[in-house]
């Protein structure tokens, strides 16, 4: 790859990363929901997570991958106060971390039921599962960590597992597009993003 591709590239996500806000709440945590203090948190440093996480990106060394994000982020927010129930490619984008600046993995296969009031990842080893609600200008996700050989786990069974994140449209032509944003993983990177495909 030439350089002028790498620092475009580079250029693409920099833009990106200066429209992010300096301090914000990614969204409200719903009335009613519980969380730890740690996930609380999370969820206040929303933004800064997903700032740092796409700055760690710029490093890496894979072009494609690079433009992918940009894509994912370069419309900005688009918010929502549902999403629709229906089958949905999702996968996962690691952003920065110790162990890769960025990791794009395949799609696999996820669903959203009751009313646009939950999630599942139903394919691959690593699963999720969890509940979705109203947040003002995004859906609140909260859910855990599960493995295909087990049953799906609730949110504050295991520490470990547990996940915080909101859920936005990504403002493209499809109006097909979703991000579920979890800030400060557990484990490997600084900001997941489940990106969200309607299938029909």
């Amino acid at each position: 790859m030439s350089n002028c591709l790498k620092s475009g590239a580079a250029l693409l996500l920099a833009a990106v990363l200066a429209l992010q806000p300096l301090s914000a709440l990614a969204c409200t945590v719903p009335d009613g929901v519980t969380l730890s203090e740690n996930d609380q948190e999370r969820m206040v440093d929303f933004f800064r997570s997903r700032s740092q996480g796409l700055a760690e990106t710029l490093i890496a060394p894979s072009y494609n991958e690079r433009v992918d994000v940009h894509a994912l982020f370069a419309q900005g927010d688009g918010y929502i106060d549902a999403i629709a129930d229906g089958d949905y490619l999702c996968r996962t984008v690691k952003l920065g971390g110790a162990i890769s600046p960025l990791v794009v993995y395949p799609y696999f296969d996820c669903r959203i039921s009751k009313g646009g009031t939950r999630i599942d990842k139903i394919t691959v080893s690593q699963r999720f599962s969890g509940r979705l609600q109203s947040a003002e200008t995004a859906v609140f996700y909260w859910g855990a960590l599960y493995y295909g050989d087990e049953q799906p786990i609730a949110y504050g069974a295991d520490a470990d597992r547990d996940q915080v994140g909101c859920i936005y449209r990504v403002p493209d032509k499809t109006a097909k597009r979703y991000r579920l944003e979890l800030p400060y993983p557990r484990y490997e990177s600084t900001h997941d993003v489940i990106e969200l495909v309607r299938k029909d």
